[in-house]
């Protein structure tokens, strides 16, 4: 029994130092991770804080020249970024070099263009705009003038059919009133045939109703002459048959 509690003091003793040298390990560990992290956000931070002044500095379209000398007052020497340009060609005077824009990197790096290329780049686009705007003013001005000409045949094919419209509608206006005044004469001439027929019939029935036994008749009747056609003309009283009775 004395050998067992001896046995269980032991390992406990045991224990207490298994776990101080635990406690001692991680903070020794925890430590050491904090310095990593230390250094490395320190050394994030130093080249994000010198990108972003470069960047406010280095705007685009700035000249290099200037650029380089606020960079020069802002307390950056020409290691602490690069300057490369477009063509992979050496910078040598910075006052020819536009700023184009900033790469960040181990260095920033201020990337450039000639001034002159991008005049003769804004040139030639100023050109092409240009004769493109040419271009499309004169296809515009195409496309008026052929509007106008279609306008103008529409016009007068509707004007011409108009008159065409006008002239069948004054033939067919002459042709109807032809057809009345024919109609109309053809009328007339049917009721002065009725009437001559009516008073030829008149005069026929005036002839059978008038009657003279002799010319004394004729004479006391104030109708001397008779003549033929006329009412109550007799053959009878006729004698020499001239067409006159009762002479």
């Amino acid at each position: 029994m004395l050998n067992n509690r001896v046995r269980f003091g032991n390992m406990k003793r045991v224990n207490r130092a298994v776990w101080a040298l635990t406690v001692i390990l991680m903070m020794v560990l925890g430590l050491v991770l904090a310095g990593c992290s230390g250094s490395s956000d320190g050394a994030d931070g130093k080249e994000e804080s010198t990108y972003s002044k470069i960047v406010a500095i280095a705007k685009k379209g700035r000249s290099l020249a200037d650029v380089k000398d606020e960079l020069k007052d802002a307390g950056f020497s020409s290691s602490d970024y690069e300057v490369k340009s477009d063509t992979d060609k050496m910078v040598l005077r910075a006052s020819n070099w536009v700023v184009q824009s900033v790469e960040d990197g181990d260095k920033p790096v201020i990337n450039v263009r000639k001034a002159s290329d991008i005049a003769q780049e804004e040139e030639a686009k100023k050109v092409a705009e240009e004769k493109k705007a040419a271009e499309e003013a004169a296809a515009k001005k195409a496309a008026e003038e052929e509007a106008a000409r279609k306008a103008a045949e529409e016009e007068a094919a509707r004007k011409a059919a108009e008159e065409e419209a006008a002239r069948k509608a004054a033939e067919e206006q002459a042709a109807r009133k032809a057809a009345e005044e024919q109609a109309a004469a053809q009328a007339e001439a049917q009721r002065q045939a009725e009437e001559a027929a009516r008073q030829a019939q008149q005069q026929q029935q005036a002839q059978q109703n008038v009657h003279y036994a002799n010319c004394s008749e004729v004479r006391a009747a104030g109708a001397a002459p008779l003549y033929q056609g006329q009412p109550g003309y007799n053959g009878k009283l006729d004698r020499d048959h001239d067409g006159v009775a009762c002479e």
